[in-house]
């Protein structure tokens, strides 16, 4: 009876948004008097961060600071419509949408400035909320002063709205072919387990998790890496404890209480080891993709690997318990004959069993 380590890794590619289209997002922004900026957007945040990292997207795409920025989803009775949030769609079409709406607030900014500096908007910039001209930086106007003149001086509300939807992808029924590509976007990313497995009693400790993710362009680093460490230990929990099929959605034989349910605590987290790739996007707001739901979709092949590497035992079914692991272990110690597999019932009665064929027994009596 012993202790073994293994290694295991596995690797997944991740589309974003829904395939085909059909999932807009829409986004509006106001620039008030004093230079604020309001935006409007039906994207909720349930904790991926993306009301963060659409304020970072609205402050540099207008060239403003990051505090003069307010976003307002609170209400999506009266907001800007969002399909919703799923399928890690939120940094890149939620995202796209604001960044798209941001630029036409620019486009109007610049043009008032134009009538004030009496400069084509083309030669202006707009850096840490001053519109500039270029090359020549001593003559420029703060983005407040800009926002007075449209209100007092034109009277005009500076605003911009826009939406983000991908075109529809037509598949030919004959041939299986699209004219343009399905997927907004395709994130990939990998996982390398090093698990450590007690042979008497079954259990799997998850020892490392070193985790690449190729995630478009990282807007803000560490919600990426929030994003990354929550998804291992959901990825963990799926991959040792959570055992949800078959049946989910059904609640029938789950726990009646929120403690019957087998979850990761904070002292089952292995060492982490991310690595974040920076592969940009053609078509994600400054280059991001999606970094979401697969957090969690690399560790439990992984794991599973892993445990082949330390024992010899394939687990077809996750989680990875103790009992599973030891009837596969048992299993795989049981006598062999000429390539067969011999297990005794309680009558004494011999069954020969093909090496591959699993749980279908087909029985010879002895």
């Amino acid at each position: 009876m012993a202790k073994h380590h293994g290694r295991g890794f596995a690797t997944i590619e991740y589309p974003t948004g829904m395939n085909q289209n059909g999932d807009p997002s829409q986004a509006w922004i106001k620039l008030k008097p004093d230079g604020r900026v309001d935006v409007f957007s039906g994207t909720v945040d349930i904790g991926q961060g993306s009301k963060t990292v659409h304020t970072q997207i609205v402050a540099d795409a207008l060239g403003v600071p990051y505090d003069w920025v307010t976003m307002d989803n609170t209400n999506t009775d009266s907001s800007a419509v969002c399909t919703g949030t799923f399928a890690s769609r939120g940094t890149f079409i939620g995202g796209n949408a604001v960044r798209l709406a941001a630029e036409k607030v620019r486009e109007r900014i610049l043009d008032i400035a134009s009538k004030e500096l009496e400069i084509d908007p083309s030669d202006l910039d707009i850096e840490d909320g001053e519109v500039i001209a270029r090359g020549a930086p001593q003559k420029k106007i703060n983005v407040a002063d800009v926002a007075g003149a449209a209100t007092y001086n034109y009277g005009e509300l500076i605003s911009g709205s826009s939406t983000a939807l991908k075109p529809f992808a037509d598949v030919d029924d004959a041939t299986g072919q699209v004219e343009i590509e399905p997927h907004s976007a395709i994130s990939y990313a990998a996982c390398v387990a090093d698990v450590e497995v007690d042979d008497e009693t079954g259990e799997v400790v998850v020892q490392k998790l070193v985790q690449v993710y190729d995630v478009g362009r990282a807007i803000n680093p560490t919600l990426v890496e929030g994003q990354i460490e929550g998804g291992a230990i959901m990825g963990l929990g799926l991959g040792l404890l959570e055992n949800s099929y078959p049946y989910y959605p059904s609640v029938k034989h789950r726990g009646g209480q929120f403690g019957a349910y087998l979850a990761p605590a904070l002292r089952d987290m292995p060492e982490i080891d991310n690595v974040i790739i920076e592969n940009p996007s053609a078509d994600g707001p400054f280059g991001a993709k999606a970094i979401g739901e697969m957090a969690n979709n690399a560790q439990p092949p992984a794991i599973a690997n892993a445990i082949f590497d330390a024992v010899g035992v394939w687990l077809t079914e996750m989680p990875a318990t103790p009992d599973r692991v030891l009837e596969a272990l048992a299993a795989k110690r049981e006598p062999t004959r000429d390539g067969k597999r011999v297990v005794f019932d309680e009558h004494l009665s011999l069954k020969a069993v093909s090496a591959n064929q699993g749980e279908g027994f087909f029985g010879v009596e002895a």
